[in-house]
């Protein structure tokens, strides 16, 4: 588990706006998480999100577009990045309002690529 809050940590390192960052699975438990902001509950977003994703999954395979490798949704006070990591797992980035979601997809694709062999 050291290692998997290390690599959180690698991806906070480079970015200033993160408010919190967790692993998922796919069924919505964490594996792992930081909260830089006490007032973002990572788990219900986590488990709400993995619902979300399991479903646009679905459609997109169903479409024959392939499988979801990245997910963004923006909204007033924040922007949340998933990023999955394999069929089980994914990444979830919170940043505030007006954070550069460019970046922050560059370090959780990085970091994802790194966690493939873990998972």
């Amino acid at each position: 588990m050291a290692e998997l809050v290390h690599s959180l940590r690698r991806v906070c390192s480079h970015l200033d706006d993160v408010r919190g960052i967790a692993l998922f699975g796919i069924d919505g438990l964490v594996v792992e998480e930081i909260r830089q902001d006490p007032l973002v509950d990572l788990s219900m977003l986590g488990a709400e999100l993995s619902v979300s994703l399991k479903g646009t999954q679905e459609s997109t395979t169903s479409a024959q577009l392939g499988t979801v490798q990245a997910m963004q949704i923006k909204m007033d006070n924040a922007l949340v990045l998933v990023q999955t990591i394999s069929a089980e797992y994914f990444l979830l980035l919170v940043l505030r309002a007006g954070g550069n979601p460019g970046r922050a997809l560059f370090y959780l694709q990085n970091e994802a690529e790194r966690l493939v062999s873990e998972f």
